[in-house]
């Protein structure tokens, strides 16, 4: 066994909530290989390097802990990394830039050409933020393109492009290797959702990356760019196999179902998607994945039926906006209830356009939480799912809100947080009424009734007592300005 190599997640998750880290598929084959839950200090001369992947929340908390290490043996990546990679060049010895699964074949490429992020200066009063993360290997004859055109790397090209060797790198997808799943134990696994209890297992997997909408509020184009990669069959085929190894050897008496989650942003849009499905089936999971609404055919309904598919997560997202992919929310939602497949409305809050100094914009916040009922009413989901918008850099909505975020603000990017409200009170409150909104939802005569019972101690029901008990010890706050 050589030295170790380590895989550590920002920021840290080592409570039994979530599914498995997104390191997995980076981590290589070899017995010196380990996952660490805890990012601790570690004695730097048993390990070879420290495979970190960096979330916009855990970026103060992986600088913090790359000081307290060798950063020569430190390769990181993710998001954060991927828009701003030049902030990381003194706490890593390789940044790596968008996916990932094979880490030799990334760290083997050389001279790299690194188009620095910048500000369009011309825009003035609403700077437009062009991101960095375009990377092109420089051919053997010199030369190199950028932007269309071909430029001699003796040239030095443009203001925003240097050459940077062997630093900032593009990550490579290979799928030749499978995710460590070995290396993280399953129970630590729980997900909130309808039906789970607390001993049913769960596991997630990933069957494509990437997606062609363009929402813009969105962030995964950023990563991924404008297209879905899929994984080739075969190695999809050989993770599934590995995962149902892993949901067999874990199950015990206690646990009575299993559950996985495909991570796909919209699994309907893969031309296999049913042949993924019946492959997916094989494990005895149910099956719950992301999806629009405007793939929910009667076929893709009858696919998802037909392969134990239990849930499909529609994204909501501003009630108040038009999106196309939704033209047809009420008619997917109808298909999948006629399937007994259940429904997972993911909705966004916006903070600031429900408070300001005016009474009008009280009363907008009173119109939204009405609204927003309203199509809890018509559309009777089994789930909702409140989150506070997140302005991510790099995606169209950045422009709009850059000036009301700053850096330490990156530490909230949890969506449960509404950190564009500076008052702490504000926020506090609106953080009670997008409880509430849910609360009411759930115990309402028409959820129990029409959709199913929500006293069922399932994690979805245990986790909004968990709520209701915090925001219960906050209820005088409602009642004080501001």
């Amino acid at each position: 066994m050589g030295k170790k190599i380590i895989g550590l997640s920002f920021p840290e998750n080592n409570n039994t909530l979530g599914l498995e880290p997104s390191i997995l598929n980076v981590l290589p084959p070899g017995d010196n290989v380990e996952y660490s839950r805890t990012n601790k200090r570690f004695n730097d001369a048993e390990v070879e390097k420290y495979l970190c992947s960096v979330y916009i929340a855990g970026v103060d908390e992986f600088k913090h802990w790359a000081m307290q290490q060798d950063t020569r043996k430190i390769i990181v990546g993710g998001y954060h990394p991927t828009m701003f990679p030049e902030a990381f060049l003194n706490f890593a010895d390789k940044i790596v830039i968008g996916p990932c699964d094979d880490l030799e074949a990334t760290l083997s490429q050389k001279n790299i050409l690194f188009e620095r992020s910048h500000y369009d200066g011309e825009k003035v009063g609403n700077a437009k933020y062009v991101s960095g993360r375009i990377l092109r290997t420089i051919p053997h004859d010199g030369n190199v393109r950028i932007h269309g055109e071909i430029k001699s790397i003796t040239e030095n090209p443009s203001g925003e492009a240097e050459i940077i060797k062997d630093r900032i790198l593009p990550g490579v997808l290979s799928f030749k290797n499978t995710p460590r799943y070995d290396l993280y134990d399953l129970r630590n696994n729980q997900q909130v959702i309808p039906d789970k209890k607390v001993d049913d297992l769960a596991t997630s997997v990933n069957s494509s990356f990437g997606c062609p909408y363009r929402c813009d509020f969105c962030c995964t184009p950023v990563m991924f760019g404008p297209s879905i990669i899929a994984k080739p069959l075969d190695a999809f085929s050989r993770e599934i196999n590995v995962l149902k190894d892993r949901l067999d050897a874990a199950d015990n008496v206690n646990s009575k179902n299993k559950f996985m989650f495909f991570r796909d942003e919209n699994f309907p849009l893969l031309k296999d998607y049913r042949k993924r499905l019946e492959i997916a089936n094989e494990t005895g999971a149910k099956l719950y994945l992301f999806a629009s609404a405007d793939r929910i055919t009667a076929d893709v309904a009858d696919a998802f039926s037909d392969n134990n598919v239990y849930m499909v997560c529609l994204g909501l997202e501003d009630p108040t906006k038009d999106y196309p992919k939704n033209k047809k929310l009420k008619d997917a939602v109808d298909r999948l209830k006629k399937n007994d497949i259940y429904t997972y409305l993911s909705f966004i809050v916006d903070p600031t356009k429900l408070v300001g100094v005016s009474n009008s914009k009280v009363e907008k916040g009173k119109e939204f939480y009405k609204l927003l009922y309203e199509r809890f009413e018509e559309l009777k989901p089994e789930m909702v799912c409140g989150n506070f918008l997140m302005p991510f850099p790099g995606t169209p909505l950045w422009d709009d809100y850059y000036w009301m975020v700053s850096e330490k603000d990156f530490n909230h990017y949890d969506s449960k947080t509404p950190f564009l409200i500076k008052n702490e009170l504000v926020a506090a409150k609106m953080r009670y009424f997008m409880f509430e909104v849910q609360w009411r939802y759930y115990n309402s005569d028409m959820y129990n009734n029409e959709v199913r019972r929500f006293d069922v101690s399932d994690t979805l029901h245990l986790r909004f007592l968990e709520l209701k008990s915090q925001f219960d010890n906050m209820l005088g706050l409602l009642h004080l300005r501001p």
